[in-house]
């Protein structure tokens, strides 16, 4: 599923689309036939493109639209991930060889030769490096998927799912300078929100421990894909309870 950009979703409007979605598969045919579910789910976030990240949240509900088959809505919050900023590296350093960043590759640096102006002293400036990327995100989600189950024993199934992430997130934007005399400073040159529609794929566990309660273990990967910023995949391990009814 390709991403596309939408408007911010903000709390008051992803509270009501909540509630009225949770109101509608409740009283779906599907779960007056088949019955319902809702679960709550904790665990890690883990990304092999950001250098560190929080924790994941979530709360899914819908009907059984089979014995097999049903229809998954949930919120999500997988925590705030961030960025480390850059090293400079100041090797080899002169008027013409400003510095470099390390570990860059996501942001968009530009180097500055020195100026040197003999005539009028206040224009000279030094060589500099300057980095401007994204330091933070805090994703937050409204989930629809398909999850479809196989049965493995009596009291233990496996899933697969699949579906679309609505996210939107708060994030900074962040400037980093490094200059010849191998001074660096920093500051935050942008906070904003941005919103898009991803893919969320996954799989998982399902054991029955009780007639009505079953304990869930997940692992999904999803992604945060903007033109704010560069793409960032995340992967998902979660463990939690969910109730049939």
């Amino acid at each position: 599923m390709a991403s596309s950009s939408c408007k911010p979703l903000h709390g008051r409007l992803l509270a009501s689309m909540l509630s009225s979605l949770l109101a509608l598969s409740l009283l779906s045919p599907a779960v007056q036939a088949e019955g319902g579910f809702v679960g709550l789910q904790g665990g890690i976030t883990d990304s092999q493109d950001m250098d560190s990240f929080g924790n994941t949240f979530k709360l899914t509900f819908g009907p059984n639209i089979t014995d097999r088959l049903a229809l998954e809505l949930g919120v999500m919050d997988i925590g705030e991930a961030s960025y480390n900023d850059p090293k400079a590296d100041f090797t080899g350093v002169d008027d013409d060889t400003p510095p470099t960043f390390i570990n860059a590759k996501h942001a968009t640096v530009v180097r500055t030769n020195a100026i040197t102006d003999e005539q009028n002293p206040a224009n000279n400036r030094q060589a500099v490096a300057t980095y401007t990327g994204l330091a933070n995100a805090r994703p937050q989600s409204f989930l629809i998927t398909f999850r479809y189950r196989f049965s493995l024993t009596d009291d233990i199934d496996f899933f697969l799912k699949t579906g679309a992430n609505l996210w939107f997130a708060d994030y900074d934007m962040v400037e980093v300078k490094a200059f010849q005399d191998q001074t660096i400073s920093r500051r935050v040159v942008n906070s904003k929100q941005t919103s898009a529609i991803d893919q969320i794929s996954g799989g998982g566990f399902l054991w029955h421990a009780l007639p009505d309660l079953a304990l869930r273990a997940e692992l999904e990967t999803t992604a945060l894909d903007s033109k704010e910023f560069s793409r960032v995949r995340f992967q998902l391990v979660t463990l939690g309870v969910q109730y049939e009814f």
